[in-house]
């Protein structure tokens, strides 16, 4: 009897959130920038008010990854991040080249530029850390092609917004679903951005993200041992006087050993590993309201067939392998 009632409110909480989206983005770039970031963090604080079993979620997964915490002080900076995010977001269409570029900096290109020079394009693994689609943005306006995978929203009016504001500088978007075109893009050696932080409704793997199986798609390692594109980290960080960085890491090991199930696990391993450790030093940077660890393996059917981390390989196992290059 509990279960139409609830549906019906879940309904109508996404109808209002889609139609205060459509609100903020008409009137975001009306605003001088820091009235508009002040309006995003004032958008963080009555966010957790007005939405509080999202915001209870958060706090469990705040406290699942990091216990001894205080998680109601992280998740409360952590969405006072995210109305600032969201502004600087919706703002980006009406924004020049000029702007963006004085706004934020990408860091070690150098490492970037050498992995293009192989020719085998760049996958850019990336997550949903300080804002992340303004790195993505600033990507093209610094002369290196790039095309980002994104989910389809199941809203078509929303998904077209979102794409219509990523592409508005060049940034080209293709859904999750068009692997081919994803290939096409590192044949041309450009970069693919790819997001790995995201809990996948069809797994390709079960690996520990803070210490829990984490239902994860193992797209990124797929990419690079299909095509021999090195993956690279791009993390954006907000500075305290409001600006960006979006720093490359050294490329990630991806394992070859011709086992292709093993090498993708082991290689969607180190990309999980990666992400946590970012986490790790800014926690209040991350998107919690993600639901990273939805998906459980009890209740995916068929999970024996799906590989995990802690079954498929013992931790000897895991460790050995991280720790070689090859």
């Amino acid at each position: 009897m509990s279960t139409q009632p609830s549906l019906r409110r879940r309904q109508l909480e996404s109808q209002v959130g889609k139609n205060a989206l459509f609100l903020l983005a008409r009137i975001a770039y009306l605003l001088p920038r820091d009235a508009a970031l002040a309006l995003g963090r004032a958008l963080g604080r009555v966010v957790p008010s007005l939405s509080p079993r999202h915001y209870r979620q958060v706090l469990t997964d705040i406290t699942l990854a990091f216990p001894t915490a205080c998680a109601d002080e992280i998740g409360r900076l952590a969405y006072k991040r995210l109305g600032e995010n969201l502004i600087e977001f919706l703002r980006l269409p009406w924004m020049s080249s000029a702007e963006i570029h004085r706004l934020a900096r990408l860091e070690n290109t150098e490492l970037l530029d050498a992995a293009l020079a192989k020719g085998k394009g760049a996958v850019l693994l990336t997550g949903h850390l300080g804002n992340y689609e303004l790195c993505g943005t600033l990507m093209g306006l610094s002369g290196y092609p790039t095309t980002a995978i994104a989910r389809e929203q199941q809203d078509s009016a929303l998904t077209g917004l979102l794409f219509r504001i990523r592409e508005a500088h060049g940034l080209t978007v293709l859904p999750m679903t068009d692997v081919r075109g994803c290939l096409r893009v590192l044949k041309r050696n450009e970069c693919l951005a790819v997001v790995g932080d995201v809990n996948a409704t069809v797994p390709g793997a079960f690996v520990q993200f803070f210490g829990r199986p984490a239902a994860t798609y193992t797209g990124a390692a797929y990419f690079a041992l299909t095509t021999g594109a090195p993956i690279l980290a791009a993390f954006d960080e907000r500075l305290p006087d409001n600006t960006h960085v979006c720093r490359f890491s050294p490329p990630i090991p991806v394992t070859h050993t011709g086992d292709r199930n093993r090498d993708l696990l082991i290689t969607t391993i180190r990309i999980q590993r990666c992400i946590e450790t970012e986490i790790r030093r800014r926690p209040q940077d991350w998107f919690w309201l993600l639901q990273r660890w939805k998906t459980r393996p009890e209740d995916v059917p068929h999970a024996e067939r799906i590989p995990m981390e802690h079954r498929d390989l013992s931790a000897d196992e895991v460790e050995q392998a991280l720790k070689s290059d090859q």
